[in-house]
C-alpha cells in the first residue's frame, strides 16, 4: 500500500515533469516567432533567403523537451521520495494534475504531427509546419490547455468535472473559427490529433481516485479537500 509520503513523491513528480513541458511549449513558441521574423527580415531587405528550420529546429526542441520532462520528473520524484516530506499529501494533487496536463496538450499534437511530416518531406518542413500551426490552431491548443486544467481542478477538489468529449468538442469549435473556411483542412487536423487526448483526460480521473482512494485508506490522514 502507498504510504501519503509516497504519493507526496509522485504529485511533486509529476508537477516536474508539467512544468518543464510548458517550458518547452514556451521556448518552441518563441523560437517560432523568432524564425518567422527572421525570414521576414531578409525578405524585406532583399538578403538570401532564409530557411526557416535553420533558426528554429522543432525537432530538436520537442526531443529535448520531453527528455529533460522525463527527466526532471523522475529525478523530482526520486528526491522527493527519499526526504519523506511530512506534509498534507493532498495538497499538492490539483498541481500535479493541472500542469502535466497543460503541458501535454502545448506540444504533444505537434509531436504526434512530427513523424508524419518528416516522413513525407524533412526537418526544415517540419518547422515550417510548426509555424503554421501556431498561427491556425494556437487557440485550439490554448483551449484544450486551458480546459484540460479546469478539468484536473475540478477533479482534484471534488466537484462535478468537464467531460474529455466536451472538452474535445469546444476544441475543435475553437479551431474552426475562422479557418473552417479553408477547405475544413485545420478542423479536420484538430478532430484528429484531439482524439488521444480523450483517454488521457479519462485517465487523469483515474489518477485522482486512485491516489485519494489510497488516502483514505491511510491513518490519521487529513481527508480534507484539496487545498486550492
Amino acid at each position: 500500500m502507498l504510504t501519503s509520503s509516497q504519493i507526496m513523491a509522485r504529485r511533486i513528480g509529476r508537477i516536474a515533469f508539467g512544468c518543464v513541458l510548458i517550458a518547452g511549449g514556451l521556448w518552441l513558441a518563441t523560437a517560432a516567432y523568432a524564425s518567422n521574423n527572421d525570414w521576414t527580415h531578409s525578405h524585406s531587405d532583399a538578403l538570401p533567403y532564409r530557411v526557416l528550420g535553420h533558426t528554429l529546429d522543432a525537432v530538436s526542441i520537442l526531443g529535448i523537451t520531453w527528455l529533460t520532462a522525463a527527466i526532471a520528473g523522475l529525478v523530482a520524484w526520486w528526491i522527493a521520495d527519499r526526504r519523506r516530506l511530512a506534509r498534507a499529501p493532498n495538497e499538492l494533487l490539483a498541481k500535479s494534475l493541472m500542469l502535466p496536463a497543460a503541458g501535454i496538450a502545448l506540444i504533444l499534437p505537434l509531436t504526434l504531427h512530427l513523424p508524419v511530416v518528416v516522413a513525407i518531406s524533412d526537418r526544415g518542413a517540419f518547422d515550417t509546419w510548426v509555424l503554421v500551426s501556431l498561427w491556425m490552431a494556437g487557440s485550439a491548443h490554448l483551449t484544450l490547455a486551458g480546459f484540460s486544467m479546469l478539468r484536473a481542478h475540478q477533479l482534484a477538489a471534488g466537484t462535478p468535472a468537464w467531460s474529455p468529449g466536451r472538452i474535445y468538442g469546444v476544441t475543435l469549435l475553437v479551431s474552426c473559427i475562422p479557418f473552417v473556411l479553408l477547405l475544413a483542412i485545420p478542423p479536420a487536423i484538430v478532430a484528429i490529433t484531439g482524439l488521444p487526448f480523450i483517454p488521457l483526460l479519462r485517465w487523469m480521473e483515474g489518477i485522482a481516485g486512485r491516489e485519494q482512494a489510497a488516502l483514505a485508506l491511510i491513518p490519521h490522514v487529513p481527508r480534507a479537500v484539496v487545498q486550492r
